[in-house]
């Protein structure tokens, strides 16, 4: 016998064979002609100089070594399989952005959605800094940067991904005893305010109350710069802050959480993605966009 391994094509078309054990299914399977796969068994067989598969009247089937054989060749092709698509994704050209993006958005949304972003993007490595505020591109900036910005305003290079609403987010043990029932029952909690926007609760509360009741005094408590500060701080139990709907979602589908009342605010700002006007039409980029526009609508 040959000590040089057989035909490579041979091998694959004995294993859909011995899976079919039907040449004319092989053939659609792998797009042959008939004739081309009983060619390639007879390779093989010759080759090794023993018969793969049994002829009968009733259809075919493998013989003793056909049998033996085959959980090897399978094993086999499955390796050089996994070890070429390993070897092509090792051996693409790896793209490198610099992404500039708000910390709640990075801590509460991106950083769990990061195995969604690598099966899109599997070339991409991405250097993720945080910041906030308005964003001025310069040299050795970022790529790509994304932050929540008053919509009244224009952006420069900026495009809008989602407009931002706000929820009342409270832990339900706070409501045993303290139940919210009616907006003028927010009152009762202590309402954790960001530190950027510190007149937020006093504008959502003025879109639900009356004039009279909007004058009373809000019982503060501590105070954070970040959304995802303030939702650590609900859920420690130390009051009520108003958080973007797709940060907590997924936290109020727990229960754990609550939205009294079911209550929303629209804002007023909006979550952007900006792109220095150079790399505007970087087809990396634009797919990137499309990337965050898709999923932060789902």
């Amino acid at each position: 016998m040959s000590t040089k391994l057989p035909p490579l094509n041979a091998l694959k078309v004995f294993e859909v064979a011995a899976r079919k054990l039907s040449f004319s299914q092989t053939a659609i399977e792998l797009c042959v002609t008939q004739g081309a796969v009983s060619k390639q068994i007879k390779t093989l067989e010759e080759y090794l100089q023993l018969a793969l598969f049994d002829r009968t009247p009733t259809g075919l089937q493998l013989t003793d070594a056909g049998k033996f054989y085959l959980p090897t060749i399978m094993e086999a092709l499955e390796q050089i399989h996994s070890s070429t698509v390993g070897l092509q994704q090792f051996s693409a050209e790896t793209q490198h952005l610099t992404l500039n993006i708000s910390p709640s958005l990075s801590s509460l949304w991106m950083i769990p959605r990061l195995n969604l972003l690598n099966q899109t993007f599997p070339s991409l490595r991405l250097n993720i800094v945080s910041g906030d505020g308005a964003y001025q591109f310069h040299q050795a900036s970022a790529d790509v940067a994304i932050r929540c910005l008053p919509m009244s305003l224009s952006h420069q290079n900026a495009t809008l991904l989602k407009k931002e609403t706000l929820l009342p987010v409270i832990h339900k043990d706070l409501l045993v005893y303290t139940p919210i029932n009616e907006p003028n029952d927010f009152f009762k909690h202590y309402l954790i305010h960001p530190t950027t926007r510190p007149q937020l609760w006093q504008q959502c509360l003025s879109s639900v109350l009356s004039s009279e009741k909007r004058e009373r005094v809000l019982k503060s408590h501590h105070a954070f710069e970040h959304f995802f500060m303030s939702l650590e701080a609900v859920k420690q139990k130390q009051g009520i802050a108003l958080i973007p709907e797709f940060l907590v979602a997924d936290l109020l589908d727990d229960s754990e959480l609550i939205n009294p009342l079911g209550f929303k605010y629209e804002s007023g700002y909006g979550y952007y993605f900006l792109t220095p006007s150079y790399r505007q039409q970087n087809t990396l980029i634009k797919q990137l966009y499309e990337w965050f526009d898709d999923n932060l609508e789902a």
